[in-house]
Order: C-alpha cells, then sequence, then structure tokens
C-alpha cells in the first residue's frame, strides 16, 4: 500500500464525515479556489466570460466574477487527495477556527490558509491577518496530529498562509522563524506547489 493510501485510510478512520468531502483529482494542473467561504477544486476557467466551474453536491456550478489571483495552484500533480476543511460543507464545518482546506500526494502533507482577499495594507491589517492564518494553521495541525497520533506515514509537512502578492515582505521572514521554531513546519505564503 502506497504512503498515499495509507494516509487515506488513516484519516477515513479519523474522521467520520470524511467520505462526504474527500476528493481525488488526477489532473496534472489545477486551481483551488476559496469561494463564498468554501475551498473548492476549480473543474474549468472560462477566460472570455471570466466564469469558472466548481462542483457542489456532485452538480457542476458555473460562478462568474473569475480572479486569477485568488488561486492555490498545484502542478506536476499524480494523484491528490483534496480535503475541505473550514466552511458549510468543509470536514470541521464552521466553528473553531481551522485552516481552509488540506491536501496530500505520495510526498507531501499540506495545511493551507487563504487571506487572499485582504485588501488593507496597512502594516496593522497585516500583520493581525498574518497572525490569523497562523493561529488557524496551527489549530489544524494539531488536530490532525491528534487525530493521526503524528503519524503522517513518512510524508513531509508543509503549511500556506497565503498572501496577497501586494504584502511586503516587512516581518514575513520572524513569522516564518517563530511557526518553524513552535511547529516544526515550514511555512510559506506561496500561492503554488508544484509537487515532486
Amino acid at each position: 500500500m502506497s504512503k498515499f493510501e495509507k494516509v487515506k485510510e488513516n484519516l477515513l478512520n479519523s474522521f467520520d464525515k470524511l467520505n462526504e468531502v474527500l476528493e481525488i483529482e488526477l489532473r496534472d494542473n489545477f486551481s483551488i479556489i476559496d469561494h463564498k467561504g468554501q475551498s473548492f477544486i476549480i473543474v474549468s476557467i472560462d477566460y472570455e466570460n471570466n466564469t469558472f466551474i466548481i462542483r457542489q453536491n456532485g452538480q457542476n456550478i458555473i460562478e462568474s466574477n473569475f480572479d486569477s489571483t485568488k488561486l492555490f495552484d498545484i502542478e506536476n500533480a499524480k494523484v491528490i487527495a483534496f480535503i475541505p476543511i473550514d466552511g458549510k460543507k468543509g470536514l470541521l464545518g464552521f466553528g473553531d477556527s481551522h485552516c481552509d482546506f488540506i491536501f496530500f500526494d505520495d510526498n507531501d502533507f499540506c495545511f493551507v490558509e487563504f487571506k487572499l482577499n485582504a485588501i488593507s495594507l496597512s502594516e496593522r491589517a497585516i500583520r493581525k491577518n498574518r497572525k490569523k492564518a497562523i493561529s488557524q494553521l496551527k489549530n489544524t495541525i494539531a488536530l490532525f496530529d491528534d487525530k493521526l497520533s503524528k503519524n503522517y506515514e513518512g510524508l513531509d509537512l508543509e503549511a500556506y498562509a497565503c498572501e496577497p502578492k501586494t504584502y511586503p515582505d516587512d516581518g514575513w521572514q520572524d513569522f516564518r522563524i517563530a511557526f518553524l521554531e513552535e511547529v516544526g513546519i515550514l511555512l510559506s505564503r506561496e500561492t503554488k506547489k508544484i509537487c515532486k
């Protein structure tokens, strides 16, 4: 059994609702979007009409006002397990503060929090958004560490606090170092994962 299958089986045994939200993606390249407080894999994008399609409750739904700056891209994938965490249809739903989604393959297990809708560039707002993103990631990592007894079958753990490109570098390194020291996982603010 592959690492991917072992982690998937461990998660299915740990979370009752996982079967309802787990998606397996087989495309090499695809994107994830936060839409109305819920993370979705984008089925397709129509740039000409500025629309995109997501799958909700087994149905393809066309949505308008596509914004390519609000995506998390996954490239060079073979097979990816995607689990929305936060939101109405997420694994944990609304309530405690958790990250938006996780995904994993045969090499990496990734926790992702979107802060791409942030618009204020004040130093205070940026710091507040970063602190909240890190708190949400920490809460989710702690929960999964507990549920899986920290057994990720040898997968490398990664965390992403996705920020708008307009955010400055100032202060980011301090957050990154503190996160690594406290959680033991590298923290990135990138909006792209290139799979191994």
